[in-house]
C-alpha cells in the first residue's frame, strides 16, 4: 500500500513546466475557506504542512472547462524539475526531494474534492464546481493521506447520506443542513463498513469496532487519531499527540474510491454538542483532516512539520 500511494503521489505531480506572477507565501495565516465555487468556477487553495499555513485561496473562472494545470499555472509562480516533469516550486516554495533525507524531503502533493489525484495535474481536466487543493508537506506520511476533508460538504453533499452510527448523536439532525449535508438511511456500526456515507461514533465506539480500528490504524490511511475508551488523540506526523473532544475524518472506500466515508468522531456522547458548531466548511476547507484541540479546531496531521 506504501509503495502505491507513493506512486500515485509522483502521478499527481507530474505536469508540463508552465509559470506566471504570483504571491510569495506568507506562512503566518491560518488556511481558512471562501465560498465554495460555482457551476462555473474552481476553487484553487494553496497551503503547506496540510493546511496549517494559508498560501493563496482564490475562486478561478472556469467555463468552457480546464485543467488542474492551467488554473495552478494562471494563479501562481510554477517551477519545474525533473526535466520538466513535474511541478518543482509554487511561489517560491520548492520541492526537496532528491535533495534531502527521506524524512526531510518535502513535496507538493494536489487533491480534487477530497481525493489525492491519480493522473497528472495537466491530464485533469476541471468541468467547473471543483475544490483543487495543493498542499507542501514532508513525504513522511505523505503517502498515507489519499483522503481529505477539504472541500467540505464535497463530496458527500448532493445526496441523501447514509448514516453508520453505535447510538443517537444529540445534534446531528440539527448540525447536517446547516452545512449542506442531507442524511439519508440509518445503519449500526455492528452492520460492517458501510459502502458509503457518514460514519458518527464516540471513540469508544470505534475502538470496540474491528473495520473502523482497522480504517484508523493507519494500514489504509494516516494514523490522524488515536481512539481508546473514552479518550480520543490527534496525532502529529512527528509524533507529536494532544488530547482532542472531536476530529473529522475522510476515509478511503475501496468500494468507490470517489465516495470517501466522512467519519465524525467524539471523545464522548456529550462532547458532540460543542464540537458540532465547530465543523464547517471554513473551519474544514484545505484540511486533510481535523481535531477540535484545547475547544478550537486544529488541522491534522498535528503540528506537521515543514
Amino acid at each position: 500500500m506504501r509503495r502505491v500511494l507513493a506512486v500515485v503521489a509522483l502521478l499527481a505531480l507530474a505536469v508540463l513546466p508552465a509559470g506566471c506572477s504570483g504571491t510569495p507565501p506568507d506562512g503566518d495565516a491560518a488556511a481558512t475557506a471562501s465560498r465554495p465555487p460555482t457551476a462555473t468556477e474552481v476553487r484553487l487553495v494553496i497551503t503547506r504542512d496540510y493546511g496549517a499555513f494559508l498560501i493563496k485561496d482564490v475562486l478561478v473562472d472556469a467555463a468552457g472547462g480546464t485543467d488542474v494545470m492551467r488554473v495552478l499555472a494562471e494563479n501562481a509562480e510554477v517551477s519545474s524539475g525533473y526535466g520538466g516533469g513535474f511541478v518543482a516550486g509554487i511561489d517560491g516554495l520548492e520541492s526537496t526531494f532528491g535533495g534531502a533525507s527521506s524524512a526531510d524531503a518535502a513535496d507538493w502533493f494536489y487533491w480534487v474534492d477530497g481525493a489525492l489525484a491519480d493522473i497528472g495535474a495537466g491530464d485533469f481536466a476541471l468541468d467547473g464546481g471543483e475544490t483543487v487543493w495543493w498542499d507542501y508537506h514532508r513525504w513522511a506520511g505523505a503517502m498515507f493521506a489519499p483522503t481529505a476533508v477539504h472541500a467540505f460538504p464535497v463530496p458527500w453533499a448532493g445526496r441523501p447520506l447514509p448514516v453508520t452510527s453505535g447510538r443517537e448523536i444529540d445534534g446531528l439532525d440539527e448540525w447536517a443542513p446547516t452545512v449542506g449535508l442531507e442524511l439519508g438511511q440509518r445503519r449500526d456500526l455492528a452492520a460492517g463498513r458501510p459502502p458509503d456515507g457518514l460514519v458518527v461514533c464516540t471513540s469508544a465506539e470505534a475502538a470496540a469496532t474491528p473495520w473502523l480500528a482497522t480504517l484508523l490504524s493507519g494500514e489504509a490511511g494516516a494514523p490522524l487519531v488515536a481512539v481508546g475508551d473514552g479518550t480520543l488523540s490527534a496525532l502529529g506526523a512527528d509524533g507529536a499527540t494532544a488530547a482532542a473532544t472531536a476530529a473529522v475524518l475522510a476515509l478511503p472506500n475501496a468500494d468507490d474510491p470517489a465516495r470517501p466515508l466522512l467519519l465524525l468522531l467524539f471523545a464522548d456522547a456529550a462532547a458532540a454538542g460543542d464540537a458540532f458548531p465547530l465543523f464547517t466548511p471554513a473551519s474544514l476547507g484545505a484540511r486533510l483532516a481535523a481535531a477540535v484541540v484545547g475547544g478550537s479546531v486544529v488541522p491534522l496531521p498535528l503540528e506537521a512539520a515543514p
